[in-house]
């Protein structure tokens, strides 16, 4: 689930900060996904 929500933030459907909001248990990795994706840019909250 975090690497779908990871590809969604890339995408630009969802912010992270809205995800994380919501999904904070998720957050670890999320992260992983966006640093193995190298969009740590994305990574604002």
């Amino acid at each position: 689930m975090g690497a779908y929500l990871g590809q969604r933030i890339i995408y630009g459907a969802f912010t992270y900060e809205y995800v994380i909001e919501r999904r904070p248990d998720l957050k670890n990795s999320i992260d992983v996904y966006l640093i193995e994706k190298e969009r740590q840019d994305l990574m604002t909250a």
